[in-house]
């Protein structure tokens, strides 16, 4: 009995002697294989989808595409082709991988990564630099602090709208090679705040806006605004 209990006691006493410390970090690393997803590498995957822009603000570059009315984001890191417009009809490779997202434990997700991209066919706004050849002016006033990045942002979805606009007087503006462009006001509508273009001709140092758009800074929605009816209509 005596030798039974000497030999528990002993057992107790290098439990005890072991750092608490490593004890936790064990216990860490333990939970974190415990919840880590295992991600499958597939082989090479081929989609055909419409493009629809580039989006360098997170963890990974991203390339963002549609296809059957279904907005879909890849990841971009490895392809570094950034010649597409909106509306250009790409064909890809990708593959399924995983990401790391910061802040969260470095637990890994699944994305599609994109290994190759090249454009198949020219989108509208491709189709109207080809046409129109020349670079579509803007105004705007210095005390709205926009940044050079957005200014570029609000470039591209003007030059989508004029690119895509069915009005009769964009058309005839575009196909004439009258010199277009538009200003750039900060507004608020029903309590939200919206960039407003106007969008207008230029001849002879005179200026002829002859068409709203309001942008939604949240979602890059483009709505035309309907004057009779003092309204937003949104742009498809």
């Amino acid at each position: 009995m005596k030798k039974f209990f000497a030999f528990s006691l002993l057992i107790y006493c290098v439990s005890c002697s072991q750092n608490p410390e490593k004890n936790k970090e064990k216990k860490a690393d333990r939970k974190k294989e415990i919840r880590q997803v295992t991600v499958e590498k597939d082989s090479l995957q081929r989609d055909t989808i419409e493009f629809i822009s580039y989006n360098d603000d997170f963890d990974y570059s991203q390339l963002n595409g549609k296809k059957e009315k279904k907005e879909i984001s890849y990841i971009n890191d490895q392809n570094n082709d950034r010649s597409f417009l909106r509306g250009d009809l790409i064909a890809i490779e990708y593959k399924n991988d995983s990401i790391y997202i910061a802040g969260d434990g470095e637990t890994p997700q699944n994305a599609q990564w994109i290994v190759t991209a090249r454009k198949i066919k020219d989108g509208k706004v491709s189709e109207f630099r080809k046409e129109y050849n020349q670079p579509i002016k803007y105004l705007y006033s210095k005390e709205d602090e926009i940044s050079d990045s957005y200014l570029d942002h609000l470039y591209k979805l003007a030059e989508y709208y004029i690119a895509n606009s069915k009005k009769d007087l964009i058309k005839l503006s575009v196909k004439n090679k009258e010199t277009l462009g538009y200003s750039i006001e900060k507004q608020k509508r029903n309590d939200k705040e919206y960039y407003t273009l106007g969008i207008y001709t230029e001849s002879d140092h005179k200026i002829n806006t002859f068409q709203w758009l309001y942008i939604d800074p949240e979602t890059n929605t483009i709505y035309e605004y309907d004057l009779p009816n003092d309204k937003l209509v949104e742009f498809q």
